[in-house]
């Protein structure tokens, strides 16, 4: 029959040294970490561990309230600032601060005020390290963001946690339960720690990057909004403009449909700005794009800044009869917002002229500089007219 033996002395002290060597390694690489409070709980939670794994490991050579005890606390406080760590890579977590307060605080009263055999020593303290390593997998089931990494850590938990209650369990039932017997549950707990330090070193690491990918696609995401957004109005740039025109030929062209652009102007803007100043002049662009943003609400409508005082509306499958009762409803809200416009030649308010041209792209020829022409041609003619007015064609 196969035995399964293992020297428990051997393994406490390469569970020194592997802790030892993961909070030298961490301690390294901490410059580079994006989570600096949740890196110094867990640089904090391998250092406390490698020192109660050696003061373990000198069971018998040393007094037992430094080999049991003290060893104990400080391997259940290194377990809590590591699991305390893992779950606060992406932000501090002060609830769960207080939770492993709470634990480490009763564990402490409970092992020093009743702990008096081996055995005791044992289901005492697997049964409070289970307790923390089953938070750990709560915590992460629980979480909103799923990630392969965050269920592998909730299976890896929850295995180290049962196994640990197997060995609390034996320990209790039997008085001569030690730390330095060689039985299956014992050395089946230590094996799984020594693994568990392992991957717990690597999943911090990967959880930390996991982290910093996360807010790379936040800030390219940012970065991407500014390249697109106009910072005044907070329309759609010309950039965007640009390539929502491109795109929407194609795809008009493809579908068969219509596609509408409509170029509106307000009319005497540089006597306004002479007139109020660049502040009011800011203002007025503001209320003007607000107004045109409540006439222009399907997802596939996009308006845009094009210019100082120029605006662009680009509307998907729309004909020219459905664009100019836009455009006139735009020019209307516009009139109605009662803008005081004392430079004015057409108005004592703030007024648009709009120029409008739908058509369906069926060549190449109708491309972007053909609507840009087309509509601008319409935008002049509303201009030559007298202003505040809509031609459509």
């Amino acid at each position: 029959m196969i035995s399964f033996e293992i020297d428990m002395t051997t393994v406490l002290i390469f569970l020194f040294f592997g802790n030892l060597v993961t909070a030298g390694l961490l301690a390294i690489y901490s410059g580079e970490s994006i989570s600096h409070h949740a890196h110094r709980q867990f640089l904090a939670g391998k250092l406390l561990q490698s020192i109660s794994w050696l003061l373990l490991a000198m069971r018998g050579k040393i007094p037992d309230v430094l080999s049991a005890h003290v060893g104990n606390s400080l391997l259940l406080a290194g377990f809590a600032l590591e699991a305390l760590a893992l779950i606060s890579v992406e932000k501090p977590r002060k609830q769960w601060e207080t939770y492993y307060a709470i634990v480490v605080a009763v564990f402490i009263f409970v092992f020093w005020g009743f702990a008096r055999q081996p055995n005791e020593y044992v289901y005492i303290s697997s049964t409070f390290a289970a307790v923390i390593f089953l938070s750990v997998t709560t915590f992460f089931l629980r979480d909103s963001k799923k990630s392969t990494l965050r269920y592998s850590l909730s299976v890896i938990y929850t295995v180290s946690c049962l196994i640990l209650l197997v060995r609390s369990m034996n320990a209790f039932l039997h008085a001569d339960y030690k730390l330095m017997s060689s039985e299956f549950s014992q050395n089946l707990t230590f094996i799984s720690t020594y693994f568990l330090m392992i991957i717990s070193g690597s999943s911090f690491l990967l959880l930390q990057r996991e982290r910093t990918d996360e807010l790379l696609r936040v800030v390219n995401q940012e970065l991407d909004q500014l390249a697109h957004i106009d910072g005044l109005t907070s329309l759609a740039n010309r950039r965007k403009f640009s390539e929502n025109l491109t795109y929407g030929i194609l795809e008009s062209r493809r579908r068969v449909e219509p596609l509408a652009l409509i170029m509106a102007d307000i009319d005497f803007f540089k006597k306004y700005n002479d007139h109020y100043g660049h502040i009011y002049g800011d203002r007025c662009l503001v209320q003007v794009a607000q107004e045109l943003k409540r006439h222009c609400q399907r997802g596939t409508d996009l308006i845009a800044r094009y210019g100082g005082e120029e605006f662009a509306i680009v509307l998907i499958n729309t004909d020219i009869t459905e664009a100019c009762r836009i455009a006139e409803a735009i020019r209307k809200g516009v009139h109605d917002l009662t803008i005081p416009h004392a430079g004015s030649d057409v108005s004592d308010c703030v007024t648009l002229s709009l120029g409008v041209f739908s058509a369906i792209p069926d060549s190449d020829e109708h491309d972007y500089d053909w609507y840009i022409i087309e509509s601008d041609r319409r935008l002049y003619d509303a201009k030559r007219a007298g202003r505040n007015q809509c031609v459509c064609a």
